[in-house]
């Protein structure tokens, strides 16, 4: 299923599109037409092609490297973003959570990071080309601090762990004068750190702070900061304060902090560390640990309908159910849900219980109406219940047997013939 946005509406003209595999290109059909800027999007083109592993997207003259996954029997969405009635450079996303970020990054959700020139403590180049297609997790930090910034490489240490080549860590100095890149080399080895450590002119480092309201400072004065920038280089989280880092900190550290710093460290900062920061880390990349398809008791929860009804799980045992984990800006959901609408009608015994991700009661209802549906959603307002269920992209739908097991989950767009196998399974309870 390929979908078009733009940063501002715009018109495609008839273009050939195509699948790269190996070098050899795969005709997909031609496409044209209107472009609605993002967030909305327009469906230009469904077609059947041969499972597999795809490495490229080609549009007219136009190509990008992506990777498209195809299965048998399961919808693939590809997002393409046109400017000008051409594909946007690198403007490719393939599969359910990528189109999200790509709609969210067309539309202007997200603040690029800015182009940066820092160097890290071997004296190599650090920019935004060097890091281009990984997460990357960056803190701000000096090395004669002796109140949070161990604790901010204490909690490095951590991540360092749990986290691979597609994740770059970058401590960046906020007092330049100081952290040369030997002053830098000295640290890392003093610690045993083996991730990046930046350092730059003052113009520099002035410059690559200011999109995050870090001023350069000295000593135990600091703006205490760590941000994410995802992939595609797009900042999209930003903390502030203390990590809480437990008992899992070298001594070389404890030894390194003033007492205000040891008291932080009892104290647990302000409650956020390692878990969150890659919780938050997995949620803005590619869903790579889909949950299992069955098996196991759905997670209790309490939530609020677009209708201000408290409903929870409880309620809805006694006969099986299909939760359908949604929100406003995905494609796939709109595509799915009249379906589901129309094909649970055919099972009286069944229920189609929604719940949207994160957004506000009017937007839900708003876009309900604008599909025709009548019927009200739950509010998963911070996200919790959706957490709670594995999810890792959107749509998801999980079907409940009326015991409150779970007999299948599907992650991404429901195929209508795999629909209506799970609901008579569901209905013959």
């Amino acid at each position: 299923m390929v979908i078009v946005a733009g940063r501002t509406a715009t018109t495609l003209p008839d273009s050939a599109l195509a699948l790269g595999r190996g070098g050899d290109w795969s005709a997909v059909g031609n496409v044209s037409g209107s472009v609605p800027a993002a967030p909305d999007q327009r469906q230009v083109l469904t077609a059947s092609l041969p499972a597999g592993r795809y490495d490229g997207v080609q549009l007219g003259a136009d190509s990008s490297r992506v990777t498209v996954t195809i299965t048998a029997g399961q919808v693939e969405p590809v997002l393409i973003g046109i400017d000008g009635g051409r594909l946007l450079p690198g403007a490719v996303y393939a599969g359910n959570d990528d189109i999200n970020l790509g709609l969210g990054e067309l539309a202007g959700k997200f603040v690029p990071m800015p182009a940066f020139q820092l160097t890290d403590q071997w004296g190599h180049a650090l920019t935004l080309d060097t890091v281009a297609g990984k997460d990357v997790i960056i803190a701000a930090f000096h090395t004669t601090c002796h109140e949070t910034c161990p604790l901010y490489t204490a909690l490095f240490l951590q991540l360092a762990k749990q986290t691979h080549g597609s994740v770059a860590l970058v401590e960046a100095t906020t007092d330049p004068a100081t952290d040369t890149p030997a002053a830098l080399t000295a640290y890392a080895k003093q610690i045993g750190a083996s991730w990046t450590f930046a350092t730059g002119t003052t113009e520099e480092m002035s410059s690559f702070w200011k999109p995050f309201g870090v001023e350069l400072a000295s000593g135990d004065t600091h703006t205490s900061t760590l941000a994410l920038v995802d992939r595609h280089g797009y900042i999209r989280l930003v903390y502030r304060g203390v990590p809480k880092v437990g008992n899992d900190i070298p001594p070389s550290l404890v030894t390194s902090l003033s007492a205000a710093g040891l008291s932080e460290l009892a104290a647990g900062g302000d409650g956020w560390g390692a878990p969150d920061v890659l919780q938050a880390l997995s949620t803005i990349r590619q869903g790579e640990a889909a949950p299992q398809n069955g098996g196991g008791r759905a997670p209790v929860f309490r939530l609020t309908s677009s209708e201000g009804i408290t409903v929870q799980l409880s309620d809805l045992l006694g006969r099986p159910f299909v939760l359908n984990f949604w929100a406003t800006y995905c494609p796939p959901c709109k595509a799915e849900m009249p379906m589901l609408d129309r094909d649970l009608k055919a099972y009286p015994s069944v229920r189609l219980v929604l719940v949207d991700e994160g957004e506000t009661p009017d937007a839900a209802r708003a876009f309900l109406t604008s599909l025709g549906l009548s019927r009200p959603t739950l509010l998963d307002t911070d996200l919790g219940v959706g957490r709670s269920y594995g999810l890792s992209a959107l749509p998801m739908t999980v079907f409940v047997r009326s015991d409150g097991t779970i007999d299948r989950r599907q992650v991404g767009q429901l195929d209508e013939g795999v629909l209506a196998s799970e609901l008579s399974i569901l209905s013959g309870q």
